[in-house]
């Protein structure tokens, strides 16, 4: 019997270093069949950094904790085969025939890291994470051969067994007769190997409180059960069946970034999917290198505090407009909060949110 096919979707922006650690562990997985195809966010020079690394012609240092140096390396053999495309180019499937050359060459080479060419794809305009993704989505459907599609995040370093038991559960759930369209990995801390970063998010509709179920927990095994209960799959990695994606859709990009996640698991479940959980499936995640979350309140990038709070008023118009007032209370709390801190810039964002700004702008 023939391995399911996995494509492995990476967002990057300005990312190249994170994706090249990516990209380097996920040389490193024990199960194979996958093909990387990576998403440059309009920032052509970081998807040239990793093509010339791809080539060989570049090397790029990271320096990962001792205890997942491993994982991503020594660094994979050189070159990658790679093909690049365009938005369009993707999103039909690409070139048949180049990559079926590309592939019978790889299969010749003892040595080949990847058992398909790198598919890179430059988008030329900013379509965000959501937007992005669903570029990689598409070509993977329009490929035919997709099995599973793996969104995960550019700043990611993978346990060698990580994709392996991903396609072992869902086997399990399908043998089962479960209907499971998106199943998540266990999230530990790369700064902080031994405690955990997420294990699914919790969501509250009624107070709009939301939290990442173990956050900084030491990971003493107390989540490795079947019986693990959360209400959306955290979106550093989603593990995603065709099925789902042909009867649900894609991510809803009316989102830049935030509530992709939790809009899809509403949407799943009103047309009976239920999500899954493997916690032998480990993933070390950076998090916050993109958004600057972990930059200190006062100077935070406005964009993403805009692309949070313009999330929250849209998932709650689009699926509990009758509790509108939950997230118009929270934000109005937290207007006032960043005024008593001298965060007016934040403050004024908020206010504009409220009275109907659903754009946000980088500038």
């Amino acid at each position: 019997m023939s391995q399911p096919k996995i494509y492995i979707v990476l967002v990057n922006f300005n990312g190249h270093d994170n994706t090249i650690e990516t990209i380097e562990s996920l040389a490193k997985q024990s199960y194979k069949n996958f093909q990387v195809v990576v998403v440059d966010n309009n920032t052509p020079a970081s998807l040239q950094i990793i093509k010339e690394w791809a080539e060989g012609s570049r090397t790029v240092n990271f320096n990962p904790p001792p205890e997942i140096e491993k994982f991503s390396m020594p660094y994979c053999n050189k070159p990658a085969a790679w093909i690049s495309y365009t938005v369009e180019e993707a999103e039909k499937g690409g070139n048949q025939s180049k990559e079926q050359a590309l592939e019978q060459q790889i299969t010749t080479n003892a040595t080949a890291s990847f058992n398909y060419p790198l598919i890179f794809v430059q988008a030329k305009s900013d379509i965000g994470f959501a937007g992005g993704n669903n570029v990689g989505s598409r070509y993977a459907l329009k490929k035919g051969d997709a099995d599973f599609v793996w969104l995960l995040n550019n700043d990611t370093t993978l346990d060698f067994d990580a994709l392996k038991y991903l396609v072992e559960k869902a086997e399990q759930y399908a043998s089962q007769g479960e209907k499971v369209g998106m199943i998540g990995s266990k999230l530990r801390w790369y700064k902080w190997p031994d405690k955990i970063n997420a294990i699914g998010g919790k969501f509250n509709k009624w107070t709009t409180w939301s939290y990442h179920l173990g956050v900084r927990e030491v990971d003493n095994g107390q989540y490795d059960n079947d019986d693990v209960k959360f209400d959306y799959v955290y979106g550093a990695s989603l593990f995603i069946r065709k099925e789902f994606l042909e009867e649900v859709g894609l991510m809803n990009d009316v989102y830049y970034a935030y509530f992709e996640e939790m809009d899809w698991e509403v949407r799943g479940v009103r047309k009976g999917w239920k999500h899954g959980y493997q916690y032998k499936s480990v993933i070390y995640h950076k998090q916050g290198v993109t958004t600057g979350k972990e930059i200190k309140s006062k100077t935070r990038p406005l964009f993403f505090m805009c692309c949070k709070y313009r999330g929250w008023m849209l998932f709650y118009q689009l699926y509990y407009p009758y509790l509108i007032f939950a997230p118009v209370i929270r934000l109005i709390g937290k207007a006032l909060k960043n005024l008593t801190e001298g965060n007016s810039k934040e403050s004024l964002l908020i206010l504009k949110i409220l009275l109907g700004k659903r754009t946000c702008s980088r500038d």
